[in-house]
């Protein structure tokens, strides 16, 4: 039989992943918080988000699988060598994030912690106030197939502060392109569609290395975390791409200061 506790838990942490992965303000900081204050925080609840994370990125694919189709059809019939590179754009634009991961994996781990997403919470914060404040008049970037190798590298650059939690992987990647003068829906875009490899194998490696802890009886658990997740995000994704296109990345780096002022003042 189900834990009650359990079940309500995991719905409660499935919600949040679906509602915050498409914000920047760092979905994985307020899963850590949510854990801390449910009192939930073993390797257990390690392997329910990595469930829960699967979910939401699953949502991505499916949500930008037209766009993905485009690029590789893009890729596959344009005949001009010079800009027949958005596949590598991409690669290169994960793949300093996947060296540094792969590398730096158990330090990084013991970072996930409370008190990490605190500071983390006021740096990503101050970093989308800079992107908003500084960003150019002008986009020089209209459309995602015009993204170029500079722009790309210095996205996957930057990407790398994300490895510590709660940075935000969307906010760090989205204020980024911003400031290189990329639109902001296309940033957003292409911010997304780079988080599907990353996210789908920090899952993939998280579960191989925590499979050892999962119990048969547990894993009804998982998966209700990850249904909710999925259907959460399926359901919020484009209404809350339209937010992040719309609203001043200032406001969410005011949130994520509030944030950091709770986790101070309530721990």
């Amino acid at each position: 039989m189900l834990d009650l506790y359990q079940v309500v838990t995991s719905v409660i942490i499935g919600i949040i992943e679906g509602i915050t992965e498409f914000l920047p303000i760092s979905s994985t900081a307020h899963m850590i918080i949510a854990s801390h204050w449910l009192g939930i925080e073993n390797n257990n609840t390690k392997i329910l988000e990595t469930f829960i994370e699967f979910g939401s990125v699953l949502s991505i694919l499916y949500f930008f699988h037209k766009k993905i189709l485009t690029i590789i059809n893009f890729n596959l019939n344009n005949k001009n060598k010079k800009i027949k590179t958005k596949n590598i754009h991409i690669i290169i634009a994960i793949f300093p994030t996947i060296f540094f991961g792969l590398i730096f994996y158990k330090q990084i781990k013991l970072l996930f912690n409370i008190q990490n997403v605190m500071y983390s919470s006021i740096l990503g914060g101050i970093f989308l106030i800079i992107a908003e404040i500084f960003k150019p008049k002008k986009y020089s970037t209209y459309n995602i197939n015009d993204i170029s190798l500079f722009q790309s590298t210095i996205i996957g650059l930057f990407q790398i502060f994300c490895l510590y939690p709660g940075f935000s992987r969307a906010g760090i990647t989205i204020a980024t392109g911003i400031l290189l003068g990329i639109k902001r829906s296309v940033a957003i875009e292409f911010s997304f569609i780079i988080s599907i490899p990353l996210i789908m194998g920090a899952s993939f490696l998280d579960f191989i290395n925590n499979i050892s802890n999962v119990k048969i009886s547990e894993i009804p658990i998982f998966f209700i975390g990850f249904i909710i997740s999925f259907i959460v995000s399926l359901s919020c994704i484009k209404k809350l791409l339209q937010v992040i296109n719309k609203i001043s990345l200032i406001f969410f780096g005011i949130y994520r200061f509030i944030t950091a002022i709770l986790i101070y003042f309530i721990n």
